[in-house]
């Protein structure tokens, strides 16, 4: 299937732009002499009106023949009547509608493929709060899980991507908030702090954060303390709590308030996974009961606490990468991480942020460990290092590895039907399509400028690597990323490069401005040129598949 679909890739790629050009050449009424898909001696091939339509033998592109362009060894096959059709003899503006219009059709072809993704989506993420991060604005505003947003300073919320677009977009700026809690409506002002975050490969953005989610933090617990209330009621870590004295929790938050005011008898029900014999897979979930007694306990500076053992079980290490920074520290898988920096850290979502935040800065982490029935709380310093990796598409991409992983699923958030779904299908597909060129153009612009290095160029067996993973992905990635290669080869083309659509582009500028056309001789200058070119960027392009997929 790999053949499949690079042969697919490829072919629907220059066959796209080749029909660009095709249409605009009979929309402005010049002759085509042939279009075909393929290369090659002709496995069909039939005449509509003055056009051949072929199939080639070879199925990688094809090509359209359009009479008089420079070198068509058919131009001569055109009469007399059609000396006014051919491509030469059109006034400039046509010339220049002709050769962009393939690029522009490598440029379409994602806004279709992105409208088609996105019209197949009926519900859309809720304006509803999933959960409020501990100390953050949201948190010191009142604002609570379950809360609808119904208007940020006067805008109408629907969408929970409309919230994040309005709090990335305002940092350090006072936001009014109409919200819905409970079929009563109230106001709140919260002001989102300003924020430098950091992927871990390098991408920087600056933008306001609150500290809420719209994916709930799931009532999943762990028990790091074997002598707590909650071991000797019978939980277990891994269990999921439904209901605290009747009333149903829906997320971690839920069960603090629930659990944290009083030291009385406390009625829970909670969901037990249980393995599924010979399918590792698969968990069967029992119903279980625990009668749980909370202790109340004087702290470090002599303040009643509420000591049930509950510990949210997405803090606890599920994996430690052999030879990482966490590992070197002593990090090990079921080790429960409390603080870094001596600052509590109760979500993951924060740690692994305040880690991207400062990738260079020694860092103390501290977690508590059971041991022989017993929990000792450890620390250590660590740095974060850069690593470099090979992705999917075994294109190597530097990462920063903490190397300390959990496996705690978030929960679902509250869902919306898309109002006006087409429209919003189509709005979305051409700021993906914008994105994109964006992203690509900047991209373009550091190889040139020599910010990236050339091993960033592939040539086809990258293209064949990126066909056989995208396909077997599915589909929507096949597709996904034909629309990314399709923006990438409609940029290519509009490079001013002789023998590329951009570098005709240029020549047919140069002509506007002299107001006469270049000598044949220079064209044949300017050809070559391109040709060198063009050559060297594909023995680099070739170079870099042949040391990436033979020499790593």
């Amino acid at each position: 299937m790999s053949v499949v679909y690079f042969l697919l890739l490829v072919g629907v790629l220059v066959v796209i732009h080749e029909l660009g050009h095709f249409v605009a050449a009979k929309l402005l009424d010049v002759k085509v002499l042939r279009f075909s898909i393929g290369y090659g001696r002709p496995l069909v091939r039939v005449t509509l009106r003055e056009t051949e339509y072929q199939i080639g033998a070879f199925p990688i592109g094809g090509y359209v023949r359009i009479l008089g362009v420079e070198g068509d060894p058919d131009e001569k096959t055109g009469t007399r009547a059609d000396a006014g059709r051919s491509f030469a003899s059109r006034p400039l503006w046509q010339r220049l509608v002709i050769v962009f219009a393939g690029p522009v059709a490598n440029l379409v072809l994602p806004v279709i493929i992105y409208f088609v993704f996105f019209a197949g989506h009926s519900m859309l993420p809720a304006a509803v709060i999933g959960d409020v991060l501990e100390g953050g604005a949201a948190a010191r505003a009142g604002i609570e899980p379950g809360d609808r947003v119904l208007e940020i300073d006067g805008t109408t919320m629907r969408y929970w991507e409309e919230i994040e677009d309005a709090v990335r977009s305002a940092p350090g700026k006072e936001l009014h908030l109409r919200i819905s809690r409970n079929g009563k409506v109230f106001e709140r002002y919260v002001s989102p702090l300003e924020e430098t975050v950091r992927s871990r490969d390098g991408r920087v953005v600056v933008q306001g954060r609150v500290g809420v989610t719209h994916s709930p933090f799931v009532p999943l617990v762990g028990i790091i303390d074997g002598e707590s209330p909650a071991a000797r009621s019978g939980l277990q870590t891994g269990d999921l709590i439904i209901s605290v004295d009747g009333q149903p929790v829906r997320n971690w938050t839920d069960v603090k308030h629930a659990l944290g005011r009083f030291a009385r008898r406390t009625s829970i029900v909670y969901f037990r996974g249980t393995e599924l014999p010979g399918v590792p897979q698969i968990h069967l979930l029992a119903a279980g009961f625990a009668d749980l007694l909370p202790e109340t306990q004087i702290n470090a500076t002599l303040k009643r606490q509420i000591y049930t053992g509950l510990e949210h079980a997405e803090m606890f290490v599920a994996q430690v990468d052999p030879g990482s920074p966490a590992d070197s520290a002593g990090l090990q898988p079921g080790d429960l991480i409390v603080a870094l920096d001596d600052k509590p850290v109760v979500h993951w979502l924060d740690l692994d942020q305040r880690l991207q935040a400062e990738p260079t800065k020694p860092f103390k982490v501290t977690w508590k460990r059971a041991v022989a029935g017993k929990t000792e709380t450890m620390s250590t310093e660590l740095t974060q290092v850069w690593r470099k990796q090979l992705d999917a598409y075994d294109h190597t991409v530097s990462r920063l590895v903490f190397g300390a992983r959990n496996d705690v699923d978030r929960g679902r958030g509250a869902m919306v039907a898309i109002d006006g779904r087409f429209g919003y299908a189509l709005t979305k597909a051409l700021e993906r399509t914008g994105e994109t060129i964006s992203t690509m153009t900047s991209g373009f612009t550091q190889i040139l400028a020599g910010d990236t290095p050339g091993e960033a160029l592939g040539g086809p067996l990258m293209m064949y690597r990126v066909a056989s993973v995208s396909g077997n992905q599915g589909w929507d990635s096949f597709l996904l990323m034909l629309a990314l290669i399709s923006v990438n080869l409609g940029l290519i083309n509009l490079l001013p490069i002789p023998m590329l659509d951009g570098g005709h582009l240029l020549v047919f500028a140069i002509e506007g401005a002299r107001r006469r056309p270049i000598s044949a001789k220079t064209r044949e200058r300017v050809q070559l040129a391109g040709l060198i070119v063009v050559g060297l960027i594909t023995i680099l392009a070739l170079r870099n598949d042949v040391m990436r997929f033979f020499f790593r």
